[in-house]
């Protein structure tokens, strides 16, 4: 097991945690990270020092993009750097499956929730209830 190994299992959790919202997402194999089609949905990062490895991701649930006043355009963010790939949102990808008409986007509880039990499949450990998941 190495560092590469860790970060596809991570994708492998996000991937399974997307797929119980019928998302159909995968893993590239030159950048690290979750996509929908050519658009990143899910980024993450890992560092490891004396021993002790530390990590986090994000899944793009429903995030609005610009700020009052400040006008983000989403066509300028460029995912890690990647040339000529964009991002999206289980929100927008809930919404394009259902043609725009309702579709409902899960809140950041409840894929927060999915990932913990996929966590402990993906690694095959037992999930200890801690703290309710909350958004900022």
């Amino acid at each position: 097991m190495d560092l590469h190994w860790y970060l596809r299992q991570i994708e492998e959790v996000i991937v399974r945690t997307l797929m119980e919202f019928d998302v159909d997402s995968r893993r590239d194999e030159e950048h690290t990270g979750v996509w929908v089609d050519n658009k990143k949905i899910a980024a993450m990062g890992v560092s490891s020092a004396r021993w002790i490895n530390t990590y986090g991701f994000a899944v793009n649930v429903d995030v609005e993009l610009k700020e009052e006043g400040r006008g983000v355009d989403k066509r300028v963010i460029v995912p890690c750097g990647i040339e000529g790939r964009g991002v999206t949102l289980l929100r927008r990808v809930s919404e394009e499956r259902t043609g725009g008409s309702g579709g409902v986007c899960p809140t950041v509880e409840e894929v927060g929730k999915v990932v913990v039990r996929c966590f402990g499949e993906v690694f095959g450990v037992d999930m200890v209830h801690g703290d309710e998941i909350q958004s900022r």
